[in-house]
């Protein structure tokens, strides 16, 4: 059965457990030992084969006990609850994998141990570069904030760039002021750690 084409850009909001501007994105391994991280795609336009899935917000909630890369990871996705079942199922392909093409979807589900039923969730959100935020109220929320200079207290323009990166080639990096998710299987909390803001776009296969 051929794989249907499809592609989206979306706003990528990003939250870790990780030091600030994450080590996982330069040697592969987290700060502290494991990889906890909130994620927020908000699609501006996109489609797969022909069902659109623009205006869709998706959140993937993940555990790694080490390093991304040695798997036994724990996801759960909460996707927009305004999705109908063919988006649904769109995005669950290409969150999955299934759908191959660009990204880190593939390469992501090869890690993941525990794959937890998606929730259809009403999602917040308010997309602002540094200063976005996210949450499924009463489970989990991520709200970001930028660096200011310890002199002046103005804002900081901090930025990398990853001309080879499979999740994003440039990021706004920035710190969370609130990440966490409270559920049986899923359950952290780190404010004041690594967060990023970038625009990405997908496609395949």
């Amino acid at each position: 059965m051929t794989t249907p084409t499809w592609s989206f850009t979306a706003d990528y909001v990003e939250s870790c457990n990780c030091d600030h501007g994450c080590p996982c994105n330069f040697n592969g391994f987290p700060t502290y030992g494991s990889c906890q991280a909130l994620v927020l795609n908000s699609i501006r336009k996109g489609h797969y084969a022909d069902v659109p899935l623009d205006g869709l917000d998706v959140i993937n909630a993940a555990y790694w006990p080490k390093a991304i890369h040695e798997g036994n990871g724990t996801v759960q996705l909460y996707i927009d609850e305004r999705a109908n079942p063919k988006q649904r199922e769109a995005i669950l392909a290409i969150w999955s994998g299934q759908a191959k093409g660009s990204g880190p979807f593939a390469l992501f589900a090869s890690t993941f141990k525990y794959v937890l039923d998606p929730q259809f969730a009403k999602i917040e959100k308010k997309i602002d570069g540094r200063k976005s935020w996210f949450r499924v109220p009463g489970v989990l929320e991520a709200s970001l904030a930028p660096f200011l200079g310890p002199i002046d207290g103005k804002e900081q323009d901090v930025k990398i760039q990853l001309a080879n990166g499979f999740i994003w080639k440039w990021a706004e990096v920035c710190k969370t002021t609130v990440m966490n998710i409270l559920t049986p299987h899923l359950n952290f909390n780190h404010a004041g750690k690594n967060a990023f803001y970038s625009i990405v776009e997908y496609s395949g296969p």
